[in-house]
């Protein structure tokens, strides 16, 4: 996964010397061509939808909780609060963040 301007990009394809994302939004067809250390080589395409930066927050935010879950014997719940209370989201990005429990099932 890489992230430009808010905008999510899906590896398609990587060979020796370059990677080849693809946007995730399906019917969009922006592409990015980085090296292998993901230094952005060259973009093709408009995106045909808006930034979703609340949908990127929540991404990040379960990546932290998820890491910290793995890696740490503290109870996921004191975890999901933690981390909640450090990201400092905006009201809509709460409005549609997973509760704790939704997310451990």
């Amino acid at each position: 996964m890489l992230v430009i301007d808010n905008y999510v990009f899906k590896l398609n394809k990587t060979t020796t010397t370059t990677k080849y994302y693809r946007c995730e939004h399906r019917e969009c067809d922006v592409t990015v061509h980085t090296d292998i250390n993901n230094v952005l080589l060259k973009t093709e395409g408009n995106h045909c939808h808006v930034i979703e930066p609340e949908k990127n927050k929540i991404r990040i935010f379960k990546q932290v909780l998820k890491e910290r879950v793995i890696n740490e014997s503290t109870p996921i719940p004191k975890i999901y609060g933690e981390e909640l209370a450090k990201m400092m989201l905006t009201l809509a990005t709460i409005a549609i963040l997973p509760s704790q429990r939704e997310m451990s099932m």
